[in-house]
């Protein structure tokens, strides 16, 4: 899932203004705040790009493809994903 730099800022907003209005946290700097949890969310979006990308690729290398969208695809890309996902311990 690609997701713009205004989505991830978006969210990263959302998540700082639910962790402060809840008094889940405290944030001295609340710049260096934001810059972390944009940096997480841009990390967790990047590391489910590659292993999309692995997974898309392992499929495409199937003799008998299948078509993207199709049920067998979409079983054997949620399949793969989870094993690809598991193997990268994430």
């Amino acid at each position: 899932m690609r997701a713009s730099e205004d989505r991830i800022s978006h969210i990263a907003h959302k998540i700082q203004d639910k962790l402060w209005g809840d008094d889940l946290a405290d944030f001295p700097d609340e710049g260096r705040a934001l810059s972390a949890i944009k940096q997480s969310i841009a990390s967790y979006f990047a590391i489910a790009d590659e292993i999309d990308e692995a997974v898309r690729s392992k499929l495409s290398s199937y003799s008998q493809a299948k078509v993207p969208g199709s049920r067998d695809w979409e079983v054997l890309y949620n399949k793969f994903f989870q094993e690809e996902a598991a193997k990268r311990k994430w």
